[in-house]
């Protein structure tokens, strides 16, 4: 993420599209197939509320569903985004088959897609990326969904893992990466994500708030050799993951949000399972995708993901 994500080149605003008919059957019908195991990948939320790891608990309170053809936002970074991705759009690494291009077409919603690729909560909240005024932008009092992936830029979350790929003997992540600027950000996390979600609340009262988790790009235990990472150096990008996943999980309860979590599903879907199985990809990607990063498999899983916590109420 920041600059190590993928070149984006010059942006423009996204307009509202409606997705065609027949790409809303194949992706109900392949969303389909994923929720019943036929893929070896876990079931989804059955409540409204999902208990991360940490303990933390986020409860999804007071929001209606979401009427057909309701104007949807999607914010965040690359992981919303999904560079390497066919198809990919003009600008921020974001591709037509990532999560929220999914959802809107599974739940017939008007997408607005300001993903991009390197975005930090400071792009979500007042700061233009490059030509791209600030994402909240989007967010009108006529959004009645928003999806929200963010803070991994803000602590370096996929900068480090990819700076350190390459399996080097050195623990050269911990030395680059965990400095007194780095630990400043970790700290200043919660406070940057409540401001997101407070954001959010006050441009869209009506909407329906969904957080999704970063999916965990380093599997728990030893690293497997196509992460090509050094123990300590994956431990570190562990570190990171855990530490993103606790403060959004925190965040949305604090903010009335629903949530999606990939991270807790990520057993058996890491960068060294089968193709069938994989949600990210390690340092050399084996299938379309970026380093570090979700493929479509983990799009996929995380669009069934925010589409049950939409139905649930």
């Amino acid at each position: 993420m920041g600059g190590t994500e993928p070149t984006e080149r010059p942006p423009g605003r996204r307009s509202h599209r409606a997705l065609a008919v027949v790409a809303l059957v194949v992706v109900l019908a392949t969303l389909a197939a994923c929720s019943s195991g036929g893929s070896g990948k876990a079931s989804g939320p059955t409540s409204t509320t999902t208990t991360g790891p940490t303990g933390a608990t986020a409860a999804a309170t007071g929001a209606s569903a979401v009427p057909r053809g309701a104007s949807y936002v999607a914010l965040g970074s690359s992981f919303a985004a999904g560079p390497g991705i066919p198809a990919q759009e003009a600008d921020c690494g974001r591709s037509d088959h990532n999560y929220p291009s999914l959802v809107a077409a599974t739940l017939s919603l008007a997408l607005v897609d300001e993903s991009c690729s390197g975005a930090t909560t400071a792009n979500i909240l007042d700061t233009p990326q490059g030509a791209r005024p600030p994402q909240i932008d989007a967010v009108t009092a006529a959004t009645r969904l928003v999806t929200v992936t963010v803070g991994g830029n803000d602590i370096g979350y996929s900068a480090a893992a990819i700076a350190c790929g390459g399996a080097s003997p050195s623990a050269h992540c911990t030395q680059q990466f965990r400095t007194a600027r780095t630990a400043g950000d970790i700290a200043a996390l919660p406070a940057r994500l409540d401001a997101v979600l407070r954001a959010i609340s006050r441009r869209a009262p009506r909407a329906v708030v969904v957080v999704v988790t970063y999916a965990r790009v380093v599997p728990a235990g030893a690293p497997c050799p196509l992460l090509d990472l050094a123990p300590a150096d994956a431990r570190y990008v562990q570190s990171l993951g855990a530490t993103l996943e606790r403060d959004l999980v925190a965040a949305a309860g604090r903010g009335h949000a629903r949530i999606a979590d990939p991270y807790v599903r990520a057993a058996g879907h890491g960068p060294c399972a089968t193709a069938a199985a994989r949600w990210v990809e390690g340092f050399r990607p084996r299938s379309a995708g970026y380093p570090f990063h979700p493929n479509a498999n983990g799009h996929l899983e995380m669009a069934r993901l925010v589409t049950a916590a939409v139905r649930s109420a």
